[in-house]
């Protein structure tokens, strides 16, 4: 699993582009397995990084 080198280069990459992040890992592994048709044993979601533009300060 390369879930934690994946999940720094989208935080490198956010930054980059102005843009926030953050990793979720708390959240409904069944829902989000049947959202994107996988079945939870041979693939499995790790974690969530919603990603959108910084509010404005």
């Amino acid at each position: 699993m390369e879930a934690g080198a994946i999940c720094e280069n989208i935080y490198l990459e956010a930054t980059s582009l102005d843009m926030g992040t953050v990793a979720v890992g708390a959240f409904n592994d069944a829902l989000v397995n049947e959202i994107l048709e996988i079945d939870g044993r041979s693939e499995a979601a790790l974690l969530i990084m919603p990603l959108g533009y910084l509010k404005d300060k």
